[in-house]
């Protein structure tokens, strides 16, 4: 399909206001021409991963595309219907891209905000099971991702699996833990921290997660 003189003519204002954005942001940029595709002029911004390699992820981009596939219009200061312009954003790109190049970067060992799984409890003994669980509810309450690990198996096993997972903070209860209302805390790279105070350890995990730290300081 022919394009209208017209069209050219916006694809090449919105291309000069794209550059005058950059330069007014001081912000970095190559200009490559052709890389456009069908939907007008765009911004890349390129994620460098833990190999030094390029990828291509945010895109801000004028889309002269769907408006004509849906037949857009608005009704201009003329009473005129009018075809809009519209802004096509992908904060991430692709999606699996995206993850892909975190996990490459943090090698797994996610910051706390970021892990799927930001506690595991563990219980010494099956007595120990029905704080485990009410401590995991708790947490889960308060919006941390907390998982209760009630295999049969043995302790020392657990932490190794658990640490393997890197599972950013592990709570191993026992006797004692249950008679304090504590858990013995162990901080995935950083070791056994000692026994820890709940209100203490939840209050610190929330604010973590609240500033999206990328230090574990616990």
């Amino acid at each position: 399909m022919l394009e209208k003189a017209s069209d050219l003519m916006e694809r090449g204002r919105n291309k000069h206001a794209y550059l005058q954005l950059m330069e007014a942001r001081k912000l970095s940029f190559k200009r490559i021409e052709g890389e456009a595709v069908f939907y007008g002029p765009k911004i890349d911004i390129k994620i460098k991963d833990a190999l030094g390699r390029l990828w291509q992820c945010t895109t801000i981009q004028f889309d002269f595309n769907m408006p004509e596939r849906f037949d857009m219009t608005f009704v201009g200061e003329d009473n005129h219907p009018h075809r809009p312009f519209m802004v096509h954003r992908a904060l991430l790109g692709s999606l699996e891209r995206f993850f892909g190049i975190l996990i490459e970067h943090y090698k797994g060992n996610f910051p706390l905000w970021l892990a799927p799984v930001q506690v595991i409890i563990l219980p010494i003994s099956d007595r120990h099971e029905e704080y485990v669980l009410s401590l995991d509810k708790r947490l889960r309450e308060n919006g941390i991702r907390s998982q209760a690990d009630m295999r049969r198996e043995k302790i020392g096993y657990k932490i190794r699996d658990a640490e393997n997972q890197k599972v950013p903070v592990i709570l191993v209860v026992g006797d004692k833990e249950v008679a304090d209302g504590t858990a013995s805390l162990r901080v995935h790279t950083q070791g056994d921290k000692g026994s820890v105070q709940i209100a203490e350890l939840l209050e610190k995990i929330v604010d973590l997660n609240k500033n999206r730290s990328l230090t574990l300081s616990l």
